[in-house]
């Protein structure tokens, strides 16, 4: 009988960033070995990500218990944020890189170049600039720059979130052959059924420990009647094209839009379609572009004429977090728009983020920063509040208690436009907006009583 080696095995290995508290991983075994697909499900927060770079070898402080990576075996990790990765300007010079220390002759470089490419699904020219692509088509652009110098292992972090249906099931089909082909994969996911038929094992990582058995989430449901458009126009968008300057048009709009105060209108297309731009346009802070016939609180976008009146979520939400603490990140604005310092609490209790407040949110998980920096736009109750991809990173109990705070917002009279990879079946959205083939687009009614779950 032939005797298996596993490619890595961790046994009880535990880990914590800081002497004073309690153990993020805890005695934690784990084996991986050729052709298998781990998914490792958890809470916002949990330590998911903390174990990948735990993995591959990327944390400087020591843990206890033992990790042995066979002799030989290569890692590869793309990141909830793939801007945290690249190191290089071009989507071309990115994916060579690896090929590049592993000094592999430049004439055959090219092939390989455009095969991993196109392997994710990603067309476009090797000169592109990184920082040109959407967040969705960089993370492709990562899972290429990993999959081009044939890693063993292969650890992904969120791609469900970053990625817009086709992508997924692109992606599906890309690890069903790397496993033919004796690649392990190591899935971090809060949706892991989407992978259920490529998934050999499901794990869920919860108060430290790592226990085997397929996850299924309790619905948390609450009921929502939508009500009347009080008709008030926030935003209004009329036909336009949309277009960075010396670039093709981006998108159309051949009617006029309206966003209403107290709606909740999402926003959805594919990668790369444009959502971001938009929303950074509507906020008056989207360069290299003309001025378009956009009307935001009666005015045209301009970036620093709204004060707390507008806010935004940014799709990296770490680019929008500087204080030192999370309540100090919320106290912020209150302070510059002299409003109660008490609501900064009340937010942090509403969204359950009231254990983090004395923490630093440059230290904490990717899916508690979007919580943090979405809780310090939300704290000063904007009339407009655009958000971009809010519920990347968030387990369903957060998602929820997102919702009940948009849901608490939108009562109270704020206009939100929400941007999304898919359709958002089941929530408080009012009305949706279409990116679809180039064109923006107003669709109908969305149902008048929803369960979020």
């Amino acid at each position: 009988m032939e005797h298996r080696v596993d490619l890595l095995k961790l046994s009880d290995l535990s880990f914590r960033y800081r002497s004073d508290e309690g153990y993020i991983l805890d005695e934690i075994s784990l084996s991986i070995n050729r052709g298998e697909c781990h998914c490792i499900n958890g809470p916002t927060g949990s330590g998911k990500s903390t174990l990948l770079n735990v993995l591959i070898g990327t944390l400087s402080r020591p843990f206890e218990g033992e990790l042995v990576v066979s002799e030989g075996v290569t890692l590869g990790l793309v990141m909830q944020d793939p801007n945290a990765q690249f190191i290089r300007q071009s989507i071309g010079a990115e994916v060579a890189f690896a090929l590049e220390n592993l000094a592999v002759p430049s004439e055959l470089m090219l092939e390989k170049v455009q095969g991993a490419l196109r392997r994710v699904g990603l067309f476009v020219s090797l000169d592109r600039s990184i920082q040109s692509l959407s967040l969705g088509q960089k993370y492709r652009l990562m899972i290429a720059a990993q999959l081009v110098f044939h890693p063993d292992i292969l650890l992904l972090d969120e791609p469900w979130a970053q990625l817009d249906d086709s992508g997924v099931c692109e992606l599906i089909s890309v690890l069903k052959g790397l496993k033919d082909e004796g690649v392990a994969i190591v899935l971090v996911e809060h949706n892991p059924s989407v992978f259920g038929n490529v998934v050999d094992t499901f794990w869920q990582l919860d108060q430290g420990k790592l226990t085997q058995g397929c996850f299924m989430p309790e619905p948390i449901h609450f009921a929502y009647s939508q009500k009347a458009l009080v008709g008030e126009s926030y935003i209004q968008i009329d036909p336009l094209v949309f277009r960075f300057a010396n670039h093709d048009p981006l998108f159309t709009c051949s009617e006029r839009l309206q966003l209403y105060s107290g709606e909740i209108v999402a926003l959805v297309g594919d990668n790369g379609t444009g959502k971001s731009s938009l929303l950074k346009s509507l906020a008056g802070m989207q360069p290299h572009i003309p001025p378009l016939p956009i009307q935001v609180l009666a005015r045209q976008p301009k970036l620093g004429i709204y004060g707390g009146e507008l806010g935004l979520l940014f799709q990296r939400p770490n680019r929008q977090l500087f204080e030192i603490s999370v309540l100090e990140e919320l106290r912020f604005s209150l302070k510059r728009f002299g409003l109660p310092l008490d609501n900064a609490d009340r937010v942090l209790d509403e969204m359950g983020l009231q254990h983090l407040s004395e923490h630093s949110p440059h230290l904490l998980s990717y899916g508690q920063q979007h919580l943090v920096a979405l809780a310090s736009v939300s704290v000063y109750q904007p009339k407009v509040l655009l958000l971009d991809d809010p519920f990347a990173g968030l387990d369903h109990l957060y998602t929820c208690r997102v919702w009940q705070q948009l849901v608490a917002l939108s009562q109270q009279g704020t206009a939100i436009l929400l941007t999304s990879h898919r359709m958002l079946p089941h929530t408080p959205v009012t009305r949706y907006w279409r990116l679809n083939n180039g064109e923006l687009l107003g669709e109908g009614q969305a149902a008048d009583t929803v369960n979020v779950g």
